[in-house]
C-alpha cells in the first residue's frame, strides 16, 4: 500500500460513523417542524392572529406551571428569611446593629382599622380604561392595587379606599393571579360601577362635586394640601404617557376640580411630571402622617430623583 492510499484510508477511519447522516438527519427535523407548525397552525381561532395565538398558548403554559413556581417562591422566601435570621443574630454578637447594616428596620406591620387615626377623607381610583392599557399594563397596574392596598392597612392614618369601573381585563387579572383580594375584609372596596354611578351614590359626595378633586398632571392648579371630608381621585392607568390630558379630560367633562401634585418643586422628572398610581397614592398618606410634602416626597420617592433645598432655593 502507497503512502497516499494509506493516507486516504486514515481519513476515511477518523469520519465519524454519524456524520454522512447529519444532513438527511437536519433535513428531517426542519420537515419535523415545519409539519408540527402547520398542525398548531390549524388551531388557531378564527379571528385571532397567529401573534396571539402564541400569547395565549404561552399564558397557558404559565397557568400551568404557576402552582410550581409559588412553591419554589414560597421556598426561598422561607429560606431568606432564615439567614436573615442568621445575619442579624451574628451581627448582634457582635454588638452592631443589623439596621445598619440592610438599610433600615423591617416593613411596617399591618395596623389594626381601630387603631388608625381617621382622616375623614377618601380615595377613588379610577379603573375605567381598561381598553386603552396592554396586558402587561393591565398586570402592572394589578400589583399597584395590591401594593395600593398594603400602605393603606400600614398607614397610621386611615383614608377611604376605593376602586370604582373593577371589570373587564384588570377583574380577570385579580380572579386568576391575585384571588387573595376577595378576601380582603377591611380597607378597600371594589366597586363595579363608574366613577360617575358611584359619587352619586354617596352621601358625603357634595351635588355640586366640589368636595371632589381629580388628581392629574396636566393641569395648572396645585394641591397645597389635603382637607377632611374631601374625595381625591387617581387615575388607574397604565399607559407611558400615550395618553395625555386623558383625567383632565374626563374630569371636566363630569364638572370636578384637577389638581395636581407639586412635583415640578420636588422631582426631577424629564416630560410629563407623571407618577406611577401607586406613587401617588403613597404620597397622599405621606402628607397626612408629615402635613408637608417635602417630607412626604423624601418618604416616598427615590433620593436620586428628588431636588436638593440648594437647587429649588436657585
Amino acid at each position: 500500500m502507497s503512502q497516499l492510499e494509506a493516507n486516504k484510508l486514515s481519513e476515511i477511519s477518523t469520519v465519524s460513523p454519524t456524520e454522512g447522516l447529519s444532513l438527511n438527519e437536519s433535513s428531517s427535523s426542519d420537515t419535523s417542524k415545519v409539519v408540527s407548525r402547520r398542525e398548531a397552525d390549524k388551531n388557531i381561532p378564527e379571528g385571532m392572529s397567529k401573534s396571539q395565538w402564541k400569547k395565549l398558548q404561552k399564558r397557558k403554559r404559565f397557568d400551568d406551571m404557576k402552582h410550581q413556581f409559588q412553591e419554589v417562591k414560597r421556598a426561598k422566601r422561607q429560606q431568606s428569611r432564615a439567614n436573615r435570621r442568621i445575619r442579624n443574630e451574628e451581627l448582634r454578637a457582635k454588638g452592631i446593629d443589623p439596621f445598619t447594616v440592610t438599610g433600615g428596620p423591617p416593613k411596617a406591620r399591618v395596623i389594626d382599622p381601630e387603631d388608625q387615626i381617621p382622616t375623614d377623607s377618601s380615595v377613588i381610583i379610577d379603573c375605567a380604561f381598561d381598553d386603552l392599557m396592554l396586558e402587561k399594563e393591565i398586570v402592572s397596574l394589578s400589583n399597584q392595587i395590591t401594593r395600593i392596598y398594603s400602605d393603606a392597612r400600614r398607614s397610621k392614618y386611615a383614608v377611604g379606599l376605593v376602586v370604582t369601573s373593577f371589570g373587564d381585563r384588570l377583574e380577570s387579572r385579580f380572579d386568576e393571579a391575585l384571588s387573595q383580594y376577595k378576601s380582603w375584609k377591611t380597607g378597600i372596596n371594589f366597586s363595579k360601577d363608574s366613577l360617575k354611578d358611584y359619587l352619586e351614590s354617596q352621601p358625603y359626595v357634595k351635588e355640586d362635586l366640589s368636595n371632589v378633586v381629580y388628581l392629574s398632571a396636566d393641569t395648572d392648579d396645585k394641591l397645597e394640601k389635603l382637607s377632611k371630608d374631601e374625595v381625591y381621585i387617581i387615575g388607574g392607568i397604565v399607559d407611558k404617557g400615550r395618553h395625555k390630558n386623558l383625567c383632565q379630560h374626563k374630569a371636566q367633562e363630569m364638572g370636578i376640580q384637577t389638581k395636581r401634585l407639586p412635583i415640578d418643586e420636588y422631582i426631577k422628572l424629564s416630560g410629563r411630571k407623571v407618577l406611577a398610581t401607586s406613587h401617588v397614592f403613597e404620597l397622599l398618606l405621606k402628607w397626612w402622617e408629615f402635613k408637608d410634602w417635602k417630607k412626604a416626597f423624601e418618604a416616598v420617592i427615590p433620593q436620586r430623583k428628588l431636588i436638593e433645598e440648594k437647587s429649588r432655593e436657585d
